[in-house]
């Protein structure tokens, strides 16, 4: 039964504010990992048109391992090049380039368009199934802090229902503000915003339109002396118009909606669609353009920067998605870094709420995310500077600033900075110059194997849900008959080894607290917080499971066929190499065969472990063969 604190109407773990995608990723997250939140948002209903468009290749992956891709496959459409215009030396629009939309390595090369609204519909169904729904209409109207020592709960919330008008007074450990850029929980903080680059003003708008421009269905920068627009197709044939007013026009539109919005709050939309309709015409010249329907037309504000801090951890309250960084439509971020944002966030929080880790590791959402924004903002900027010029595509300091801009747009370049959770040594073995080298900070690439015990062929992707666990992958090449393997592989069954820790049963600071620990019901190796991944290029039909060490459950023992997936890793097939991975996909240390102990050592610098009363090699050898079966 759930403790009670007179006057308080919720206890929660973590009280997310604001149920757009950033929200509703924490929500699913923290769902998956067995998290007691609440999630509110003041409106009564989710997006039903427009807002954010896009989702790019990193975003994907990671929706894959949560189950939530294909639900989205079937209502976006799949941008995969990408055209720049501008007018040439006679003065007329010219294409002056067609490219990858994405060139990084990928299983998703291409930027899945599609609304908001379906993201948040997707995100919802999955929280329903798992029997959670967001609070609506409820408004978080302030908070404050308990200060008293011990307390469980230091986080007060006042929220009102706009149903009933009433304000309630709720309590939670952590305080999620994804409550876009005009955060109120930034605003209670008092975290400052640091601009970089401009204020920008836009019009957006969904429309479909008769035109002979022959690049309506690509991704398109065009570029002319009357100003710049972007054009991003969408599945119903249509396609979403990006352009930047000038003073002019807004001076225009902010007078005219002060003289008629008392009576006629729709006029300004219809200005604004004037004006879009005649800059795209004037932008577009030759080519006609005429729209002949609107889905969803608005303007908006981009003032370009970051929050000077995106966490308060000792008062518990973390900053996510707009509520602490801002980009320009040029980037193509939209709700991208804000599903990343909570990615990040809520695997730790999980940890730390369950006392499998002290609250320091915490401390790192704000390094690494802070860090990825700042680069992404910065790069940005430098690009925008040179999408204004027609001739700097073929310039090589704009062809490495383009390479830099792939990497972070697509979210498949980002590296997290040196910390106890990414260990940038121990890469000496992996050869730099491979397609995607295991690196520490950066995601760990996916590859095609083969299921050793079935032949079935597989995604890693697939095969590494989003369960809230570390991931230990063995890349063994050629070794599995060789002394170093047997001799990890010893060491991986001893006493001493990570698969021999387990974490705490619950949280030391919390005896009212029920969580379960992380649930080994889909993990054989019988470990709670870690799984253990075996990848060989041997021949699976030559070797027999049984003639494996009884370590390995034979779910996730994988042939990398023709060494294919060591060789777009930078491991060479006789190196023997140890690949520690976060539950969120990011690697945190690689190393050699020789320093299993290593991987250990690791871990408790930031993990609350202690020894196991089994032998992991007997919990595992029971599962491979409950019937005591020969294989």
């Amino acid at each position: 039964m759930s403790p009670r604190i007179p006057g308080v109407e919720v206890l929660t773990d973590v009280l997310i504010i604001g149920a757009g995608p950033t929200g509703l990723m924490a929500a699913v997250t923290l769902a998956q990992y067995g998290v007691q939140f609440r999630i509110i948002d003041r409106k009564p209903d989710r997006t039903k048109a427009g807002h954010a468009s896009g989702l790019q290749p990193r975003t994907q992956e990671i929706l894959k391992t949560l189950n939530l891709l294909d639900a989205l496959n079937t209502e976006g459409n799949r941008m995969s090049e990408n055209s720049f215009w501008a007018h040439d030396e006679s003065g007329q629009l010219a294409r002056i380039k067609i490219g990858p939309e994405v060139t990084n390595p990928t299983p998703f090369p291409y930027v899945l368009v599609t609304d908001q609204g379906k993201v948040e519909a997707a995100f919802e169904n999955n929280l329903k199934l798992r029997g959670h729904q967001v609070d609506r209409p409820m408004e978080l109207v302030h908070y404050a802090h308990d200060t008293t020592p011990g307390t469980i709960w230091p986080v007060i919330a006042y929220v009102k229902n706009h149903l009933s008008g009433v304000i309630e007074v709720w309590r939670a450990k952590y305080l999620l503000g994804c409550d876009g850029a005009g955060s109120l929980v930034r605003h209670v903080e008092g975290i400052p915003w640091h601009f970089q680059g401009g204020s920008e003003i836009w019009a957006v708008a969904d429309v479909w339109a008769e035109t002979d421009f022959p690049d309506i269905r690509r991704h398109c920068t065009i570029w002319s002396p009357h100003g710049t627009c972007m054009l991003m197709p969408n599945k119903e044939n249509g396609f979403r118009v990006y352009t930047q007013l000038g003073p002019d026009e807004i001076h225009s539109l902010n007078g005219y909606a002060n003289f008629t919005r008392p009576l006629f709050p729709e006029s300004n939309s219809t200005l604004l669609f004037e004006i879009l309709q005649a800059r795209i015409r004037t932008i577009l010249a030759p080519f006609a353009i005429q729209i002949t329907k609107v889905a969803w037309i608005s303007r908006y504000g981009v003032h370009q920067g970051i929050a000077k801090n995106f966490s308060r951890c000792l008062q518990h309250v973390f900053l996510l998605g707009d509520a602490c960084h801002a980009h320009s439509p040029y980037a193509v971020q939209g709700m991208n870094p804000g599903i990343a944002d909570a990615y990040n966030l809520t695997w730790k929080l999980a940890l730390v709420v369950k006392g499998h880790a002290a609250l320091g590791l915490l401390d790192t959402y704000e390094t690494e995310r802070q860090h990825i924004a700042d680069q992404v903002l910065r790069h940005e900027i430098i690009c925008t500077k040179y999408f204004s010029q027609a001739e700097a595509d073929n310039t090589p300091e704009f062809q490495s600033i383009s390479r830099k801009i792939h990497d972070l747009m697509s979210g498949c370049g980002h590296r997290y900075p040196e910390s106890p959770l990414v260990r940038y040594s121990g890469t000496s073995r992996i050869y730099q110059a491979a397609v995607e080298p295991l690196t520490p900070g950066k995601r760990l690439h996916t590859m095609t194997l083969t299921r050793h015990v079935d032949g079935t062929v597989v995604d890693l992707l697939e095969e590494m849900p989003s369960n809230g666990r570390f991931h230990l992958v063995l890349f063994a090449g050629q070794l599995l008959k060789q002394v170093i393997f047997q001799a990890l592989s010893n060491y991986l069954a001893s006493s001493e080894s990570p698969l021999s820790a387990v974490v705490p049963d619950s949280p030391p600071s919390d005896p009212t607290s029920h969580h379960p620990k992380f649930s080994s019901a889909d993990t054989r190796d019988g470990n709670q917080y870690l799984d253990l991944y075996l990848i060989h290029s041997s021949n699976h039909l030559e070797v027999e499971l049984g003639q494996l060490p009884g370590i390995f459950d034979s779910s996730k023992i994988f042939e990398d066929v023709g060494g294919v997936g060591h060789a777009i890793h930078g491991v060479h097939e006789v190196a023997g190499i140890i690949a520690l991975v976060r539950p969120d996909g990011y690697v945190t240390m690689v190393t050699s065969f020789e320093n299993g102990a290593g991987v250990i050592q690791c871990l408790k610098s930031f993990m609350i472990l202690a020894p196991c009363q089994s032998s992991p090699s007997t919990l595992v050898s029971e599962e491979r063969n409950p019937q005591g079966v020969t294989i």
